[in-house]
């Protein structure tokens, strides 16, 4: 997809866990094109605290692709210079986008069961796929393996269980603490037949690509993203 620039003001902001903030920003008639699990550039034009990593972050957008009304980011709040900044600028302050970048998205192939493992915030491009696939009803089921430390900061959880109530093709199963090999037997019946998407941060990835290899998973459908502590 094209790379687009686009400046927006930021709309809103509200929490939707613990520690974990999310920051909407105004398409009010703009355009931007971008397919569900894709990421985003948002810059900010000046620090209100330094940042060693500077003045610009990389955030997958949690908003579906369909809404038209504005573009949203979800994000822990680690404290770095640049989240502060983005959590205060004033509503109506200008940021700069740019995007949309990656490639982990929904398989073409509708026929496709997908599980989706995911820890923490990297649950972002993961309610973005699952709010286009219930809008669009898109018939492949979509089972999310969500783990967190407790419900507390588990973001998303009132909207993702209505979802799954009204969605016959979605499925949600909470895991406080690591997903492990009992979790995901249990879960998924036929291990062989879904494709698997892993995303979290780099030590979670990394433990379940292990997983899926150690139960016999083809390297080929699995798709993974970290998240790299911004």
């Amino acid at each position: 997809m094209e790379n687009q620039k686009i400046k927006l003001s930021i709309l809103e902001r509200k929490i939707v866990a613990e520690k974990t903030c999310e920051v909407s920003c105004d398409l009010n008639g703009k355009e931007f094109n971008f397919l569900a699990g894709q990421y985003i550039r948002i810059s900010v034009p000046k620090l209100f605290y330094f940042d060693p990593k500077g003045a610009s972050r990389l955030f997958s957008v949690a908003s579906s692709p369909n809404d038209k009304n504005k573009i949203s980011v979800a994000f822990r709040d680690s404290g770095s210079g640049f989240k502060k900044t983005l959590m205060e600028l004033p509503f109506g302050s200008l940021v700069d986008i740019e995007g949309p970048f990656g490639y982990f998205t929904l398989p073409k192939n509708q026929n496709q069961p997908i599980v989706l493992l995911v820890g923490g915030i990297g649950i972002t491009p993961c309610i973005s796929m699952i709010r286009y696939a219930t809008e669009e009803k898109l018939s492949f089921p979509i089972m999310l393996l969500y783990s967190n430390r407790n419900m507390e900061s588990a973001a998303y959880i009132p909207e993702l269980t209505a979802i799954a109530k009204k969605n016959p093709y979605f499925l949600l199963k909470n895991k406080f603490g690591r997903i492990d090999e009992n979790f995901v037997r249990q879960s998924v019946k036929n291990l062989a037949e879904p494709v698997w998407y892993a995303v979290g941060l780099p030590a979670m990835v990394s433990g379940m690509r292990d997983l899926l290899s150690h139960l016999g998973i083809n390297e080929s459908k699995v798709y993974f993203e970290d998240f790299i502590g911004y």
